[in-house]
């Protein structure tokens, strides 16, 4: 099983420990799978648009649990990239037809993220949240990013 998500590497909250640790309700969601003391492999590195990343996926975890449209954050994010139109056609072989897949976020620049997280922002406030003003919905993805 893969999870993707954000650790922060800091001293921890006892004496003399060092670690990586969930800064958020996401993280802690994210890790909580895998038990209290399983050891796991990891890959890990630093995204220069770190922040804005975790204010995507900040985004994107909060349609996952506020609605019943999507399974989970992953399947979320999957779908949100599709409706904006951040996605390439791939041959699905389960359908026996193409389908719209959506791009990695690996490789994407400062730009484009920041023009995709707008995108997805203004699909999620005029469809899913109708209604809701853009700073509440900042506001409260912020403070979920800054939990903990």
């Amino acid at each position: 099983m893969t999870v993707n998500t954000f650790l922060t590497k800091r001293r921890a909250r006892y004496a003399g420990e060092i670690g990586l640790f969930p800064e958020s309700q996401m993280a802690q969601d994210d890790i909580a799978i895998f038990g209290w003391e399983a050891e796991l492999t990891a890959r890990l590195w630093t995204e220069k648009n770190i922040r804005q990343l975790r204010y995507l996926w900040g985004l994107v975890h909060t349609v996952a649990d506020n609605t019943n449209l999507f399974t989970d954050k992953d399947d979320a994010m999957e779908g949100l990239k599709v409706a904006v139109g951040y996605y390439k056609m791939c041959w699905d072989t389960r359908l026996q037809k193409l389908a719209p897949r959506g791009n990695s976020l690996t490789r994407i620049s400062d730009e484009k993220l920041k023009i995709l997280t707008g995108k997805i922002q203004d699909v999620i406030q005029q469809q899913i949240f109708p209604g809701m003003k853009d700073d509440e919905l900042r506001r409260e993805i912020e403070q979920m990013i800054r939990s903990q």
